[in-house]
């Protein structure tokens, strides 16, 4: 059996969500921006699980849901309006604030509640329920312990969607966040009898052409820096213009960084039309949180992102002096 093992507060946390969700009818369901597999996964998850309930749901992405997520159910049911009207919940998934949904404001304020669940050490208490547990693999690995503690079956397609999550966060398994309870999830998930092997080839054995040949421009402009020991990519818009390509089609670029030997941080800058996404990895200890946080953005120790005004020189310049001083 599962011991999760949490302390007192969380504990409470869940038992204060799992009252929410019995006593209220309607549900407003939200990710982060450029959202990923793990907040997609986790979103469909419980809108799922909510409809079962007999609850309202409606799922918001103020960006559009990635191309390779869109083979997930009901994806294409995640609407990029905010929607009118009064909700009893707003539940924001993977947002360590709620600025990093978009422009929620509106809809929190006609929420009677709002719920913070989150996986990241840069997670801010906003909520009225708040369940951040940092050493969670991922947003899903939590939605799952939910259902768990509610005695929820997990439906094929559900656990399709927490996989996905937790697959992705993880990165594939590889990442130090991974734990025995992570891979006890996975395989209770595996259990339902969903075809993972098909959701693993649609993510890792399956990229459109605009996506490899925006790979191949990121990898062309890969630089060394601080003694080989920081990987350097940068995409430019006009990449982006010229390739057809799109945000999404940047997925796992970053991951690349880390391969070369003796690299111990990697950083992708991103053109945007006037700010900059960034996006962090490490290896080891280097704390890369600590670095987004600085800029308005969050994540983990060893990933993390921000966006950051632009032109894109400066922010690089920026950016890499911090960088480069860490690295030291």
């Amino acid at each position: 059996m599962i011991n999760p093992m949490r302390t007192l507060d969380l504990e409470t946390e869940f038992k204060r969500l799992e009252d929410l969700i019995v006593n209220s009818e309607s549900f407003f369901l939200a990710g982060h921006l450029n959202p990923d597999g793990d907040t997609i996964g986790s979103m469909l998850a419980i809108a799922s699980v909510l409809k079962r309930l007999g609850k309202k749901v409606r799922m918001f992405s103020q960006d559009p849901v990635p191309e390779n997520l869109r083979f997930l159910p009901q994806a294409r049911s995640i609407r990029s309006r905010v929607p009118a009207g009064k909700f009893d919940a707003a539940i924001l998934l993977e947002c360590s604030n709620p600025a990093r949904g978009g422009n929620l404001e509106p809809v929190l304020k006609r929420a009677a509640k709002v719920v913070n669940i989150d996986h990241h050490k840069t997670s801010e208490f906003y909520g009225d329920i708040n369940i951040v547990e940092p050493h969670s693999s991922s947003t899903a690995e939590i939605v799952y312990r939910l259902f768990y503690n509610m005695n929820v079956h997990v439906t094929k397609r559900e656990a399709a969607c927490l996989y996905t999550g937790i697959v992705t966060d993880t990165g594939r398994f590889h990442f130090p966040a991974t734990s025995p309870r992570t891979l006890e999830i996975a395989s209770r998930l595996l259990e339902t009898g969903f075809k993972f092997s098909r959701v693993n080839d649609l993510l890792y054995a399956t990229k459109s052409f605009e996506g490899l040949k925006l790979l191949g421009r990121a990898l062309s402009s890969l630089e060394l820096k601080s003694g080989g020991k920081l990987a350097v990519l940068t995409l430019k818009a006009s990449d982006f213009k010229e390739l057809g390509a799109r945000p999404e089609h940047t997925e796992n670029a970053i991951n690349f960084g880390l391969m070369p030997p003796g690299v111990k941080a990697a950083v992708m800058f991103r053109e945007e039309e006037d700010r900059v996404s960034v996006t962090f990895r490490s290896r080891g200890h280097l704390d890369m949180s600590a670095v987004a946080k600085a800029y308005g953005g969050g994540g983990h120790r060893n990933a993390a992102g921000c966006r950051i005004k632009g032109p894109l020189e400066a922010a690089r310049e920026k950016v890499l002096s911090v960088l480069t001083r860490l690295l030291a």
